[in-house]
């Protein structure tokens, strides 16, 4: 009897240490999957807020002085890109000066939309590119780029540029209304504009951040093709 106790006892033991092992294995398997969902979730989240579009590129074509020697002017091939960085459009210009301006308005919207990407609409910085212009031209005499209130090139009839075009057209309105930019889910809208001095042979990439505003960023190495002077637009 004894023995038969003892025995029993011993397997009891054995299968109820057993038993809690397996349990606290499926309950640490468990914790580690549900880490490793928070921590995918958490870098999806921060590689959204982090990410960056394309959304034009600028080209130096020409530069040189005037030929009364008062002045300089800056030859510029403007092409605007869609989401998968093909072109949508190009068009070249001629500006006084070597300081050139891109200007643009710009809808932000909440970091945690933008992070969790629960809108389609809504996780991503929208931009309208409005105007060119130069250190030596006033913005209002800026060579115009999209129309205010309108659809840029390669949105029509989509229901993203139904979305844009309603913000466009009362833009105004939301950047001074607080109430009414958090209506429509806007963090933040402004105009803004980037600019540098420019050099004949470079090309910079206009992006927009996801959660930001737009940069001018130089690219190395790339072969900026010729210019053809009837093609230019002036302001």
């Amino acid at each position: 009897m004894v023995v038969l106790v003892g025995g029993l006892l011993i397997g009891g033991m054995a299968w109820w240490t057993t038993n809690q092992e397996n349990r606290l294995r499926e309950e640490i398997a468990a914790i580690e999957a549900r880490m490793a969902a928070e921590i995918a979730v958490r870098d999806a989240a921060i590689d959204r807020l982090g990410r960056d579009r394309r959304i034009a590129r600028l080209e130096v074509l020409d530069q040189d002085q005037d030929q009364d020697g008062e002045g300089s002017w800056t030859d510029l091939r403007f092409i605007e890109l869609d989401d998968e960085g093909r072109e949508l459009a190009s068009r070249e210009m001629r500006l006084p000066g070597d300081v050139i301006y891109v200007d643009a308005w710009t809808a932000r919207f909440p970091s945690e939309t933008v992070a969790s990407a629960s809108d389609p609409f809504r996780d991503q910085t929208i931009v309208l590119l409005r105007r060119i212009y130069s250190d030596e031209t006033p913005p209002r005499d800026g060579i115009p780029i999209d129309t205010p209130g309108g659809i840029p090139d390669g949105y029509a009839g989509s229901d993203q540029a139904r979305f844009e075009q309603a913000i466009w057209s009362r833009f105004w309105t939301l950047a001074s209304d607080p109430d009414a930019a958090r209506r429509s889910g806007i963090r933040v809208a402004q105009g803004e504009a980037v600019y540098k001095p420019m050099r004949p042979g470079e090309a910079y990439e206009l992006r927009v951040e996801a959660a930001g505003g737009i940069t001018l960023v130089p690219i190395a190495d790339v072969a900026v093709a010729g210019i053809d002077d009837s093609d230019l637009s002036m302001p």
